[in-house]
């Protein structure tokens, strides 16, 4: 499931290539029927309204866009009904896979396979209204339904790209994405934020004496035991070698260290270090993390298995 940065331009490209398509068919359509002044009003409003989408998605929750989709898919089944003949009908109807596109790339499976079924529903409906055999009608739903799974498969495998294949943690690259995104939405919201990093005490010791074997049954059994106890909404990442790290939306600084401590404390047969930062507004993300760091190595010099609270920068 892609991140609001991505979007917001992704669906506003969408709706510029949906918009653009319907004043083609304006413009270079004919037929008995007359252009309707819906078609001829959706086209630029849908345009206005992906450049606006590109231009400022980024700041949008997450529930807008699937409005944006939702509705997408309604103004398809008015400009398709409004075709001023069968053939322009059904090269609107073309714009119904952009729906699949949008779904599978940016939302979760169940979520994506039913916009899929509202898309398929309004084209078998809308294009036989508008005099569309039912052959042609069937083959756009076969490839509508064939472009979801490609992009649902690519999504995957790019989903994938940003897990640890060895805990099923987020790793470096999921763990950076979500961290940029979620400062965002509390630089615009002033929301609390706080990030830990988590290293394992002595772990190259145990690489040396028991094997990397047993020093990879150790994450596992770290990521295990946190996974199921971190607060809801939070992402846990293996950020590297033994290293965790936990990001904490919606937690001031004392309240993150009240939680790692706690996750600390259930992982009693691992001797963990702990540094936590309290993002600050307008903090760039290199200085908050390099501060969650600092407390980390405090830490350690402090005697490890504890948790330190980073000062003000």
């Amino acid at each position: 499931m892609a991140t609001a940065r991505v979007i917001g331009p992704v669906i506003g490209a969408l709706y510029l290539a949906g918009g653009l398509a319907v004043l083609t068919v304006v413009a270079f359509g004919g037929g008995a029927r007359p252009v309707s002044p819906a078609l001829v009003a959706i086209g630029p409003v849908a345009m206005l309204a992906g450049g606006a989408v590109v231009r400022w998605g980024h700041h949008l929750p997450r529930s807008v866009f699937h409005l944006l989709v939702f509705l997408g898919t309604t103004l398809i089944s008015v400009v398709v009904y409004t075709a001023p003949d069968p053939a322009s009908a059904m090269a609107l109807a073309s714009i119904y896979s952009f729906v699949a596109v949008a779904a599978f790339f940016l939302f979760a499976l169940p979520v994506a396979s039913a916009y899929l079924v509202l898309a398929l529903a309004a084209c078998t409906v809308v294009l036989p209204m508008r005099g569309v055999p039912a052959g042609p009608v069937v083959a756009l739903a076969v490839v509508m339904a064939a472009i979801g799974l490609v992009v649902a498969t690519l999504a995957r495998r790019a989903s994938a790209a940003s897990l640890d294949g060895l805990t099923g943690l987020a790793n470096r690259r999921g763990f950076d994405d979500a961290l940029e995104e979620t400062v965002r939405i509390a630089g615009r919201t002033g929301a609390d934020l706080s990030v830990a990093l988590v290293d394992i005490d002595h772990f190259k010791s145990i690489n040396d004496q028991h094997g990397h074997a047993a020093g990879d049954e150790l994450l596992r059994t770290v990521a295990d035991e946190w996974l199921p106890r971190v607060p809801r909404g939070s992402v846990l990442a293996r950020h590297g070698g033994d290293e965790f790290a936990l990001l904490l939306p919606a937690h001031a600084g004392p309240a993150a260290l009240a939680v790692v401590e706690q996750l600390r404390r259930a992982s009693a047969g691992v001797p963990l270090s702990i540094g936590v930062a309290e993002h600050e507004p307008g903090e760039p993300t290199s200085q908050f993390m390099r501060r969650a760091d600092s407390a980390l190595y405090r830490a350690k010099a402090a005697g490890r298995a504890r948790s330190v609270l980073a000062e003000d920068r």
